[in-house]
């Protein structure tokens, strides 16, 4: 064929391919971003026990322990509790999405529950093959030293056994411990388990545990350190440190209601922590105008104080 109409026949198929809306040769359609499925394992500390971050994006994620009526649910703690819900890993899915990332958030939480509670009920759930990442805590006061309450031993078998069960299923998963945060409730009024101690040193059991774990067990890819982040949020003068006492003006308080379970401030806190861990990214790229935290009712510049101190966090613990 003369190059001249070998030319004209090449635009022709390219303009035809045009109007048909089909991908030439030349502008290749681009194939949708494959989704990285990631398990949330825990209890209350992840679904956030109370509105709005309870229900929050509950519709796009998995809550693995919902089913309508019940039928064939696995017990709930309580029996007023509802579902499904979307909690820390809720703002997670939403975080995420604005960050570009295409994940594919499912939940498995009880409240109240412990790891040896997931390990013994949900391994069903938790050993799948398809999950690419993993995240896990224990009971709050699960990891402490047994003179404040704690079973350590209970939480370093259960955590490896359900690192090995995630392996066993999927040996190229990344798993990762969720470091939770000091209960103001053991802390500050009498007879409790940390009581007249500084707020640090529960915290400083919790790390200690956590990144114990992380590092005798090799099956872990990290921690997220939400619990280290309330800290430095507290020290930064962000967070107040007693919710007790009378309001620090200016500061927010990371504890709900019950000063136990976290606020909207600390559930957001916590979710950026994770993006900053398991995905790599800094969640302060998100800025005043991101969208989880207008939802749950979070002040633009506060937001941007939790991001940072998230960002933080996550660096300082890499050094």
């Amino acid at each position: 064929m003369p190059l001249f109409s070998r030319s004209l026949a090449t635009a022709t198929l390219g303009l035809l391919a045009a109007v048909l809306g089909q991908p030439t040769a030349t502008h290749a359609a681009v194939p949708p971003q494959k989704s990285t499925v990631i398990l949330f394992v825990g209890n209350s500390f992840f679904h956030g026990a109370f509105e709005p971050v309870l229900t929050y994006n509950a519709a796009a994620i998995t809550d693995e322990n919902f089913r309508p009526n019940r039928t064939g649910q696995r017990r709930r703690q309580y029996e007023h509790e509802q579902g499904p819900w979307g909690g820390i890993p809720g703002i997670f899915k939403k975080l995420a999405d604005e960050s570009g990332l295409n994940y594919e958030v499912h939940l498995e939480a009880i409240s109240g529950q412990t790891l040896q509670f997931h390990y013994d009920s949900a391994l069903a759930v938790i050993q799948q093959p398809k999950w690419d990442k993993v995240v896990l805590h224990d009971y709050s006061t699960g990891p402490v030293p047994a003179r404040h309450g704690g079973q350590p031993a209970r939480f370093f078998t259960y955590a490896t056994r359900l690192a090995q069960a995630v392996h066993t299923a999927n040996p190229a998963a990344r798993l990762y411990l969720y470091q939770t945060w000091a209960r103001a409730d053991l802390t500050y009024p009498t007879g409790k388990s940390y009581s007249g101690l500084p707020l640090d040193s529960m915290t400083t059991d919790l790390h200690r545990a956590y990144y114990q774990e992380a590092a005798q067990d090799k099956n872990f890819a990290g921690v997220a350190p939400a619990g280290d982040a309330w800290l430095r949020a507290i020290r930064q003068g962000v967070a107040d440190p007693n919710p007790y006492d009378t309001a620090e003006p200016g500061k927010v308080d990371l504890w709900g209601r019950d000063h136990y379970h976290p606020s909207a401030y600390g559930a957001y806190l916590n979710a950026c922590v994770l993006l900053a861990e398991i995905t790599g990214k800094d969640p302060r790229k998100l800025g005043a105008q991101e969208q989880a935290a207008a939802a749950l009712g979070i002040a633009p510049e506060v937001a941007v104080k939790l991001q940072k101190v998230a960002y933080e966090q996550v660096k300082a613990a890499k050094k």
